[in-house]
């Protein structure tokens, strides 16, 4: 789990705005995509544990928790994760990897006979989120790179130490 947040931290330590101003979070969004795609793999393979489901239920849950982050963070550097083709595909890979899986999962633990094919279902998502996920942060990084109307703003100090 720590080596899948170290993408997220080189992408974050650059002059790129979309990726600058979500330093903080974006190798907890890795981290929790990176889960969320390794519990999908194995239960794909045919692992049916309930830890695996639980682990994976915990990355949905966050994968929703980062998806609020980037609708509710309106810095200018941060537009191309909410318009554009780079917006949508975010929109849509936060969907398929956080509360869709969520749900799915949710209605998996009531011990029905569905609850494989919605666990699978899920997996499904998640994998299909997580790949969507890194191509929209790849793109809105192009695009907010390009944009010259959002000039690198970084936090400077007035207080010299």
């Amino acid at each position: 789990i720590i080596l899948s947040t170290y993408t997220g931290v080189l992408v974050g330590a650059t002059a790129i705005p979309a990726w600058n101003e979500h330093v903080a979070t974006l190798p907890i969004h890795f981290a929790a995509s990176g889960v969320a795609s390794a519990a999908a793999i194995l239960e794909l393979s045919g692992n049916d544990s309930v830890a695996l489901n639980r682990m994976a239920l915990g990355a949905a849950a966050v994968e929703t928790a980062m998806g609020a982050s980037i609708e509710l963070t309106s810095k200018p550097g941060t537009k191309a994760l909410r318009g554009g083709i780079s917006g949508l595909t975010m929109r849509a890979a936060g969907l398929l990897s956080g509360p869709l899986p969520l749900a799915l999962r949710l209605l998996s633990m009531n011990g029905n006979g569905r609850r494989r094919g919605l666990r699978r279902a899920a997996a499904i998502s998640s994998l299909a989120g997580s790949l969507l996920t890194r191509w929209a942060w790849v793109h809105a990084g192009k695009s907010s790179a390009a944009d010259l109307s959002v000039p690198l703003q970084l936090e400077t100090s007035s207080d010299p130490k």
